[in-house]
């Protein structure tokens, strides 16, 4: 069952709910124009503490997914794979491989609502593989936004890549 199939919403609370996990529709310009609205010196840390929140908020959604039944590494990949689109995070194709996992996302929301910039902006994806990447692998990760379509001249048609790797030191 996938997850908008889950997504359950009460009209008498005004409120979408996946099980316990409740869940709001946000556009990404009005989510990224927040940091639009600061200034260039104090958005690096926003970004970063974006990265934070998701990290434990996703990583609960993760054990979700993980407890209803995606407990091969195998199978959370695809669960997370196929949740993302239905969440509207874009086009996900996450790869297990030699002991890492590598994703490349395709119209990422974030992009789309922050615009073209000269540093990545997908943080939010970061702080997910944060919290997927030691269920998936087995061991402490490091995360690294490799390319960010936000960062190309033509950021609406690119793609964003990401590498979770063993944590070193």
């Amino acid at each position: 069952m996938g997850f908008r199939d889950r997504l359950a919403f009460d009209a008498g609370k005004g409120e979408y709910r996946d099980g316990d996990i409740r869940y709001l529709m946000l556009r990404p310009d009005a989510l990224m124009g927040i940091l639009l609205e600061l200034p260039d010196a104090l958005r690096p840390e926003v970004f970063a503490a974006m990265a934070r929140s998701i990290t434990r908020a996703g990583g609960r959604s993760a054990q979700a997914y993980r407890a209803a039944g995606s407990v091969a590494p195998e199978q959370l990949v695809a669960t997370i794979a196929a949740t993302a689109p239905e969440l509207g995070w874009g086009i996900w194709d996450l790869r297990i491989g030699d002991g890492r996992l590598d994703l490349t996302v395709r119209n990422s929301p974030f992009v789309a609502g922050y615009g073209a910039a000269d540093h990545p902006v997908c943080t939010p994806i970061i702080g997910m593989l944060r919290a997927i990447g030691p269920m998936i692998l087995g061991f402490d990760v490091t995360v690294r936004e490799t390319a960010c379509a936000a960062m190309r001249a033509s950021f609406g048609g690119e793609l964003c890549h990401f590498e979770v790797v063993p944590l070193v030191g």
